[in-house]
């Protein structure tokens, strides 16, 4: 109940609630106004202030005239304060010194104030203008009222004028505080979803670089196992047979790599947490290119066991893809793979002595390959050069650091 009648109120122009609110307090004021008269048969509009000793009398229709002016400017206090608050305090001051009859005039002013204080963007520019009203006002009782009581009547309106602003002020930094909270929130939130966006990019381009080695890496071996398997199948079937097997060796090794991945993206429960490969298994992709027909050699300096799982995988990556563009487009016969693991990185040297290739556009025409191996190193703050062998062919040269996390 109470939370509808706050939504229906806020939905309300301000400027009518505050033309209700100077409205409403000039009529309370006018009705004690009228309430004073009316018990007080002696007091006659237009009688002088001091005529009647012992009595605050009324001065006629300048008192209602002096109350209007206090309240009615408040009805523009959030359009314009400052001319609510010069002209509320103006007329509380006139109503304090020429008509002394008790009346709470003084109520304009600390509204005028209060909305100074809370919606200025200077600080401590509410309790400025709070001090120069309270001055004024005890200045003018001062001066036209020597019998004045200083606590109640002249401290009394400084005081309560400058609780008023520092209330204005603590709300006006109540709703700055409340705009940066906002703010900061609003920030977080979209800091969290570009932040997703980004992961959500980086798992779909990881993604892609796995399933391209493991499948190009894979039918290249096929391809080349069943080139040879068609040619040795009348001249020399053991060999087509062998060659027939490796395939289907490759093909299972293959399946058994792409459903671990798929297992992983399907669900969180019971997948792998082990990498589906890692250095450990690098003989068996220098085998499958024996097996294609390559002099292939694996030379390992170091021990391998200490590499971090992060840095295996992409350098088990690395080799799987370059292995697979020499059987793929090499034509070579020989080729070299040298793992070296040492104490703040890992090097990869990759040889053959095949035909070459255009250097300067390999990034650009050589698929995916080479712009996948080339992202895994940038990803972990290495270095990845393609350098002419000494003879021909192509020499790769990677090194990982080991001495950082995965990013």
């Amino acid at each position: 109940m109470i939370t509808r009648l706050k939504d229906r109120v806020s939905r309300i122009d301000p400027l009518w609630l505050d033309v209700a609110l100077a409205v409403g307090l000039t009529a309370l004021v006018f009705l004690q106004l009228y309430v004073m008269h009316t018990m007080h048969p002696r007091i006659q509009p237009g009688v002088a202030l001091r005529e009647v000793p012992g009595e605050r009398l009324d001065a006629g229709w300048i008192s209602y005239a002096l109350v209007a002016a206090s309240f009615l400017p408040l009805a523009v206090r959030r359009k314009a304060p400052w001319v609510a608050f010069s002209m509320s305090c103006s007329a509380a001051f006139a109503y304090s010194v020429f008509i002394p009859n008790p009346a709470p005039t003084i109520l304009g002013p600390m509204i005028a104030i209060y909305t100074v204080a809370s919606r200025s963007k200077r600080r401590r520019t509410g309790l400025i203008a709070a001090l120069s009203a309270g001055l004024v006002i005890a200045a003018g009782l001062f001066v036209f009222s020597p019998s004045v009581k200083w606590v109640s009547e002249v401290v009394g309106p400084i005081v309560v004028l400058s609780a008023t602003a520092l209330l204005g002020e603590a709300e006006r930094n109540r709703r700055s505080y409340v705009a940066e909270v906002e703010r900061r929130a609003l920030e977080a939130e979209r800091t969290r979803e570009e932040e997703a966006h980004r992961r959500v990019d980086e798992e779909r381009i990881r993604i892609a670089r796995d399933v391209h080695d493991i499948v190009a890496h894979s039918l290249s071996i096929v391809t080349v196992q069943a080139s040879a398997a068609a040619t040795l199948l009348d001249s020399s079937p053991e060999r087509a047979r062998e060659s027939i097997e490796n395939i289907r060796t490759t093909g299972k090794q293959a399946l058994t790599e792409l459903r671990s991945m798929l297992d992983v993206l399907r669900t969180a429960d019971g997948a792998p947490l082990a990498p589906a490969a890692d250095l450990a298994n690098v003989g068996q992709l220098v085998e499958h290119v024996r097996e294609a027909g390559i002099d292939a050699k694996l030379q390992v300096n170091g021990e391998l066991a200490g590499v971090p799982a992060y840095a295996g995988v992409s350098a088990y990556r690395i080799v799987q893809e370059a292995l697979t563009n020499i059987v793929r487009h090499a034509q070579a016969s020989h080729v070299q793979v040298t793992i070296s693991a040492g104490a703040r990185d890992l090097a990869i040297e990759i040889t053959d002595d095949g035909k070459g290739m255009d250097l300067a556009t390999a990034d650009a025409t050589a698929g995916h390959g080479i712009q996948g191996m080339r992202e895994r190193v940038d990803a972990l703050g290495g270095s990845f050069e393609l350098l002419p062998a000494e003879n021909t062919g192509v020499r790769l040269s990677v090194t990982i650091p080991l001495t950082r996390s995965a990013s």
